[in-house]
């Protein structure tokens, strides 16, 4: 069951590095007008938050989330792959929200829902427990400077929060072209006793087969940073 928070415990998750951003004025009027249909509104349990969705056969319908999903690329083609299964995506950089709006309008996609706030808000706000069966999250904000390693968003704190939402099986898969960013993942994620590796022997997965290359990839790959990919299994 999700719980709502005061102003005081709302404030405790602080949200650094980009904010909000700024909209052109017919980008802030197409967000106003299109975003009260598809905003993320919680229930009291898995079938309760599933109904929000429209999909015709929601017994079997898989619940995906996206943390982080930039400008909306990676969350638009996997909702297009799976129309069957039901999204949601967590951002707070508005320009990426409007983006992901309008890739959506323009390939017909309306099984996706979009929550504006910090991750550990909505996934105590928002998310029942036992409810998630795919989480994704690729290239978090990787603080390189190791004082500001607090603000990374794989902490065991976070872990925490996340696994009770996570139905048993579930998994959760993660990317970042930060070399000690993802040793710090699989330190967290090999440490938590609710999350399991999928890779036989443990270390780093495969590029998933449903991936995308995106131009937020590309620039790191121009940059000599290739991608390491993690895949975890909620036991």
């Amino acid at each position: 069951m999700s719980i709502k928070l005061t102003a005081d415990e709302r404030r405790r998750y602080k949200t650094h590095g980009r904010k909000r951003g700024f909209l052109k004025d017919k980008d802030a009027v197409h967000l106003k007008e299109t975003m009260p249909g598809l905003s993320l509104v919680d229930g009291d349990g898995r079938d309760e938050l599933l109904a929000r969705f429209k999909q015709k056969n929601l017994s079997s319908a898989k619940l995906w989330l996206e943390i982080g999903f930039g400008n909306g690329e990676f969350l638009a083609h996997l909702a297009a792959l799976h129309p069957e299964d039901c999204f949601i995506g967590v951002d707070v950089f508005l320009e990426g929200v409007s983006a992901l709006l309008r890739r959506l309008e323009r390939q017909g996609s309306d099984n996706v829902r979009v929550a504006v706030d910090n991750a550990n808000i909505v996934l105590l706000e928002k998310i029942p427990l036992d409810s998630l069966d795919r989480v994704i999250i690729n290239f978090p904000d990787p603080w390189p400077k190791k004082r500001h390693n607090k603000r990374r968003l794989i902490q065991k704190a976070f872990l925490d929060l996340l696994a009770p939402r996570m139905r048993r099986g579930g998994l959760i898969s993660l990317a970042t072209d930060w070399a000690e960013y993802s040793e710090w993942m699989l330190d967290h994620l090999d440490a938590h006793k609710y999350f399991a590796n999928t890779v036989e022997g443990g270390g780093f997965a495969p590029q998933p087969q449903e991936w995308l290359t995106t131009r937020f990839q590309n620039k790191g790959q121009k940059a000599g940073r290739p991608a390491r990919h993690l895949l975890f299994k909620k036991i």
